[in-house]
């Protein structure tokens, strides 16, 4: 059947607007996709810039709401004075999982040494630090939740740390500190011991048992004691014994939820902090500091000054290893554990 004049007018029609809608050529569609690359940059720049004002919002916001409390916890604390002007490094480079808390942590230890008198605080996590000319003028390191094989890189970084332990210089580790470095045995065995999971979780609240109940950098501390924190268990070697550390607290298992899956060590030895001298140096170490509350709590807080001030050589404390001064295994399993 033969088309009316009509149709024939549309069908022309279409097929001029089919003409006039043509795909653009190779370069008309190289400049459009070369525009989206643009528009997505600029989108990922404004992303990470409103990132970056949340997380010093989030930093500011926790600050203002627990001045109080940090400031009514550093008021009550003890303190030694110091044999001289003490000047400590806080390190919290991160190469793998980064704590939020660390901000914080460098908040209220700033502040902890600044109002006690007890220490300046210099914070960096540029590794550059470590071969810098002013390195050995440090008092002590504070490795602050660091993570990850190259939180201090391999070579002068590393020889730097090695000599300056190898003076009458301070090691502290807070928390993560004992995540990192597995592949340098030398740090392993200044600091202790080497992650091995955290069963007792951020949400845990953990009872605490206390080993050395005389001690002057847990005195304070009473067995049964508790503190929300995540906890760690450290990997059963030569790095972690008894035989090298003064084991300080420990896990209390016999507090309520202690039980937990994922708990490895045989011994069921599950120490939070402890103290030792190596190369030369003094070392205390707390797995405390995982989260911000502990960073304001006064039972953690008088701690980690004593062992901050244990490692600058102004607090004096016996540091023999737990198995020499007869403490030489974890405390007993409950009945029926």
């Amino acid at each position: 059947m033969n088309k009316s004049i009509p149709t024939l007018c549309a069908c022309a029609l279409l097929g001029l607007a089919s003409s006039l809608i043509a795909e653009p050529t190779l370069d008309e569609f190289r400049q459009q996709v070369e525009a989206l690359r643009k528009q997505e940059r600029a989108l990922t720049k404004q992303r990470d810039a409103v990132h970056k004002e949340r997380k010093a919002a989030e930093y500011k916001l926790v600050v203002w709401e627990n001045e109080g409390t940090l400031n009514d916890a550093i008021a009550s604390l003890q303190v030694r004075t110091p044999k001289k002007p003490r000047t400590v490094l806080i390190y919290s480079r991160t190469k793998g999982y980064r704590h939020q808390s660390i901000p914080y942590g460098i908040h209220t230890l700033t502040e902890l040494g600044k109002r006690t008198g007890a220490f300046n605080v210099v914070a960096t996590e540029d590794p550059g630090v470590f071969t810098s000319e002013h390195f050995m003028n440090f008092d002590a390191i504070l490795m602050l939740n660091t993570t990850g094989n190259e939180a201090i890189p391999p070579g002068k970084a590393r020889e730097a740390f090695e000599a300056f332990l190898a003076q009458d210089k301070g090691l502290i580790g807070i928390h993560a500190a004992t995540d990192c470095h597995a592949n340098w045995s030398n740090y392993l065995s200044a600091m202790g011991g080497i992650f091995d999971g955290h069963p007792w979780g951020a949400g845990s609240v953990v009872t605490l048992y206390n080993e050395e109940p005389s001690h002057p950098i847990c005195n304070h501390i009473k067995t049964g004691e508790q503190i929300k924190d995540e906890i760690y268990q450290y990997k059963d070697d030569e790095h972690f014994t008894r035989d090298k550390l003064r084991i300080l607290l420990s896990l209390d298992l016999s507090g309520e939820n202690m039980k937990k899956g994922g708990m490895k060590r045989k011994d069921n030895d599950y120490a939070v902090s402890w103290i030792r001298e190596y190369a030369g140096s003094r070392v205390f170490y707390s797995n405390l500091g995982h989260n911000n509350e502990t960073f304001h709590n006064r039972m953690a807080l008088q701690h980690f000054l004593n062992g901050i001030q244990f490692a600058l050589g102004d607090l004096e404390a016996d540091a023999r290893p737990s198995a020499q001064v007869g403490n030489g295994s974890a405390q007993p399993l409950p009945a029926g554990y």
